[in-house]
């Protein structure tokens, strides 16, 4: 597998953004901007962005209804400015409009408005406002300086603990949602992290407080043995520095307190600040020229995409194929952005699979797979990992860059949520978990914490005892 050269791989996955909404101006065709390399060779030289007069019906299911033209550029950094629903009925709607699922709809991606309009009391149309690269110049200059794919999909339509799990799974054990009291014990499945030797992978979290996501979804990583395998941000930065950094590294944002997740609507500079402070570590050159930084996000979370995903999925496992809803996870979810940065990577890369099967979350444990050479006895078993294609496509050069493109520094300050407002689904998932992990009753404690603040105290309270 060319990847001899990579020691370190580290994965960041930020929340609920399509890549149309995040990166879908990158390359303006109608500018004349083309990517300098594609890949696979030969594929097409276009990126697979947004076009001026892109639009889509305010009501797909009104012949009346005025279309409503896709945004060059969004109003502020906080768009949308109330928090799309990323429910698999949602995201349905979102998908195929008033239709069921089927592999020739009549509105293909054409429900977002009106999908927005039922959960919203904000205007509706700003679902279609997309960040221009001026608005994103550090995602923008590092897709433009090594490698963005316009064919990365979520792995399920569907919520944030799905699309996780199976980027550490490759499985959701059946489950379409959170769960109205997300329960991780009914989520409890083999993890990439049992196929690794303890000592080569590390979980680093940017919380201010608050556990971590990875640990609370995933009962066996639970035990006091894992408390090392978790630790925070600032430990990721000093490993670099050091060149202690493990094989794996998993990196969480602050999803809680001063978020920077770009979980809408909270503020995607704070996004912007913490990939900032990731590239200057991995830039250490203590690590860099043996390093491949990943950069995703879990789902779209209901912001626009004008691409369907129409190549069927396959199903990871038996009991996948019995989900609720009736969905046997045999579809993707909508295309997310997918950035990775490594200086074996040529500047202006664009990539899509070089197969059949088009990339999704469970192409990080394919190439963790082969790249660590783990064998079948040890390797997480899942049909989805089994298809999905790795990154090994994007190192092709005969030697590492030794130019450091010029990323600009972020803004110095962030607009904030108030501490006083509800927890959105996925911090109260963080909330109802920690309850079960330390023999709590889920239900009950999520009464009780019905703040964002009511949640900081919570974890406060239970940091000397979570670690991590």
């Amino acid at each position: 597998m060319p990847m001899n050269q990579i020691e370190h791989l580290v994965v960041v996955m930020l929340e609920n953004r399509s890549l149309d909404n995040m990166l879908g101006w990158l390359y303006d065709t109608e500018l004349g901007q083309y990517p300098a390399n594609v890949l696979p060779p030969g594929s097409a030289p276009a990126f697979d962005g947004l076009l001026r007069g892109m639009s889509i019906p305010a009501r797909v299911d009104d012949p009346t209804s005025k279309p409503v033209l896709v945004g060059y550029g969004a109003a502020n950094t906080i768009t949308p400015t109330t928090d799309p629903q990323e429910h698999y009925d949602h995201m349905t709607a979102q998908i195929f409009g008033p239709e069921a699922p089927s592999w020739n709809p009549t509105w293909p991606m054409k429900g977002f408005v009106q999908d927005y309009a039922t959960t919203s009391t904000d205007d509706a149309t700003q679902i279609m406002a997309c960040y221009t690269p001026e608005q994103l110049p550090i995602l923008s200059a590092l897709a433009r300086n090594y490698a963005v794919s316009d064919a990365w999909f979520a792995s399920a339509p569907c919520q944030t603990w799905p699309n996780r799990s199976f980027v550490h799974a490759g499985t959701s054990n059946g489950h379409v949602n959170n769960g109205l009291i997300p329960d991780p014990l009914v989520w409890n499945v083999p993890t990439i992290f049992g196929a690794l030797d303890q000592g080569d992978w590390c979980v680093y979290s940017d919380a201010l407080v608050a556990p971590s996501l990875t640990r609370t979804m995933i009962p066996s990583l639970w035990a006091e043995a894992y408390h090392a395998n978790f630790s925070r941000f600032s430990d990721f930065e000093a490993a670099c520095a050091n060149g202690t950094l493990p094989k794996y590294s998993f990196l969480e944002p602050s999803f809680l307190v001063d978020p920077n997740d770009q979980h809408p609507p909270h503020d995607v500079d704070a996004g912007e600040a913490f990939l900032y402070r990731i590239w200057q570590a991995v830039t250490n050159p203590a690590v860099w020229s043996k390093t491949m930084l990943v950069i995703t996000y879990d789902e779209h979370g209901g912001t626009f995409d004008h691409v369907f995903p129409a190549i069927p999925a396959t199903s990871p496992d038996s009991v996948s194929t019995k989900a609720p809803e009736g969905f046997a996870f045999d579809r993707f979810g909508v295309r997310v952005p997918c950035v990775v940065v490594s200086p074996w990577i040529e500047a202006g890369t664009v990539f899509r699979s070089p197969t059949g099967t088009p990339y999704d979350h469970t192409s990080i444990l394919a190439t963790l797979r082969d790249w660590l050479s783990i064998p079948d006895a040890k390797m997480i078993s899942s049909a989805r990992i089994v298809k999905a294609p790795t990154l090994a496509q994007l190192v092709t050069r005969a030697a590492a860059r030794t130019d450091l493109p010029d990323i600009p520094a972020p803004a110095d300050s962030h607009l904030q949520p108030s501490l006083s407002e509800p927890l959105n689904d996925l911090q109260m998932s963080l909330v109802s978990g920690a309850a079960r992990r330390f023999q709590g009753d889920p239900a009950q404690t999520l009464a009780a914490t019905p703040t964002r603040r009511h949640a900081a105290e919570y974890f406060a309270q239970k940091l000397p005892r979570l670690g991590g």
